[in-house]
């Protein structure tokens, strides 16, 4: 769990480091955590004769769903300000 919550607390404030916006700092974020934790399972039994090797890898990759998931529904709860802005100043225009 500490794996892949600090992959979405650096993804998220490198890219805000970086000065993107903030759709473009979750999406960051989750990408940056969501690593692939199949090819640790692929490695594991490829590289190791116990299939016991495999189960770290497998319980990450549960984890890493479940918390990738939910962090994506509760932004989506959450709204984008850069969007609001983005609206509201097309709005202003139009008058």
């Amino acid at each position: 769990m500490l794996l892949h919550f600090t992959g979405f607390f650096v993804g998220y404030i490198s890219a805000a480091i970086c000065r993107f916006r903030e759709a473009e700092r979750r999406a960051i974020s989750i990408e940056v955590s969501m690593q692939n934790s199949s090819l640790g399972v692929v490695l594991a039994t490829t590289h190791f004769t116990s299939p016991v090797v495999a189960l770290p890898p497998a319980i990450s990759a549960v984890i890493m769903n479940i918390m990738g998931s939910s962090l994506g529904f509760f932004w989506r709860q959450i709204r984008v300000q850069n969007r609001n802005l983005k609206i509201k100043s097309e709005v202003e225009l139009e008058n």
